[in-house]
């Protein structure tokens, strides 16, 4: 079977950074932190102090009130994602055939809101006040029901959840599955709410989080004084579809999936990481030096960020690399299709976002974006490795 092209044609996101892409684009083109002081519940006590949260959202005035009782924060941001992405593929479901549109999207956490408010309900009001979708609103899996549920939708469709690779790997195969036909339109992305007493509790057991105090030098990305990552909250979904279909009716093209790749890397191995990424350079076609930017990890941790520096130094021995992300907060499931996003808008206007915060301790040839860079982008990298070994790459062109 002859493998089918596979382009973008719509975007959402929602996060700290920003409600919209537009919204979402200005404040990363411009380098603006949007990290705060944990305000979703009181954090005296605890070790973590500062998040990426998304200030202001009415899921209610989104998503309308028996919807949003029956669903937990992470499934209200992917829902709002997938809505302005449909909406800006100019993608109308119901002409569509639903058992050709899929849904494959990635997740780590689930829905902590909901659950732990499920809990107090429990144990201090008793079980007939325990919100009756509790079970169903929850779970990995709820956002890609809930979005099935809403659109009719009725194709393969996928959850994935594994650490900070969640939404990469969900992409990843969620492009595979337009490529090989088992799908015509493809709704890939991710969606994550973390900031809750328990979660954050969770992943700071992990040893990721950073427990700095100070919100200017929470998240210092490729900084040999990094203290961890900083999680953030927040949803992001892109429209996927073959190619020819999509020029047939007349959308908006943004960017073609060149190549993906996804594999394995034991700790400690950059050079496992390495030919992840360059099975993704083989599939696209494309040599290391057609690449004009790298949207990275860039996890926080003086480890991790040496590990992910090492192989990318290996494959593409000088680029441009950057993590924009260190402004809004890591969002895991959410992370990577918005790193996609936010390639196709540097792409789209010709500037490289920044670092907020980062550093410069990389090895010679590469360089780390710190301040907005005028920058023409006809290729880029996005590249994700999880703490567990999950590595995966993907080249897209404009």
């Amino acid at each position: 079977m002859t493998a089918r092209r596979v382009v973008v044609t719509g975007l959402g996101v929602v996060n700290a950074a920003g409600r919209g892409v537009e919204e979402f684009w200005r404040t990363v083109r411009a380098g603006e932190s949007r990290l705060g002081r944990i305000g979703r519940f009181d954090a005296a006590g605890f070790p973590v102090q500062v998040a990426g949260e998304v200030g202001g959202f009415d899921a209610t005035e989104a998503l309308g009130r028996r919807l949003v009782t029956r669903t937990d924060r992470f499934t209200h941001f992917g829902l709002v994602a997938v809505e302005e992405a449909l909406g800006a593929a100019r993608l109308e479901i119901e002409r569509e055939d639903a058992g050709c549109v899929g849904v494959w999207l990635g997740n780590d956490t689930g829905g902590w809101d909901l659950c732990e408010r499920g809990f107090a309900e429990y144990y201090v009001q008793g079980a007939d006040v325990v919100n009756p979708w509790q079970a169903t609103g929850w779970f990995l899996a709820a956002p890609q029901g809930f979005v099935t549920i809403r659109h009719g939708l009725r194709g393969t469709s996928r959850s994935f959840s594994g650490d900070r690779s969640s939404g990469a790997v969900a992409l990843h195969h969620g492009v595979r599955a337009v490529r090989w036909g088992r799908c015509d339109v493809v709704l890939a992305g991710g969606c994550e709410a973390p900031v809750s007493p328990l979660s954050l509790l969770c992943f700071d057991a992990g040893g990721d989080l950073s427990r700095e105090r100070d919100v200017a030098l929470a998240y210092r990305p490729f900084d040999r004084r990094a203290a961890g990552l900083v999680v953030g909250e927040g949803g992001v979904a892109l429209v996927l579809e073959e190619a020819g279909r999509a020029r047939r009716r007349g959308a908006p093209v943004l960017g073609e999936v060149l190549g993906s790749a996804h594999g394995t890397s034991p700790a400690g191995d950059p050079r496992s990481y390495a030919r992840v990424v360059r099975r993704a350079l083989a599939e696209a076609g494309c040599a290391a030096d057609q690449v004009d930017l790298v949207l990275c990890e860039g996890c926080g941790s003086p480890r991790g960020d040496q590990f992910e520096a090492e192989a990318l130094a290996e494959v593409f021995g000088s680029v441009r690399l950057t993590a924009p992300k260190s402004g809004y907060g890591h969002l895991f499931g959410a992370s990577f299709g918005t790193d996609v996003v936010t390639g196709l808008l540097a792409a789209r206007d010709g500037v490289a976002p920044p670092t907020p915060g980062g550093g410069s301790d990389v090895p010679a040839g590469l360089e780390v974006v710190r301040r907005p860079l005028p920058l023409t982008v006809r290729r880029f990298v996005v590249a994700s490795h999880s703490r567990y070994g999950t590595c995966v790459a993907t080249v897209v062109a404009v």
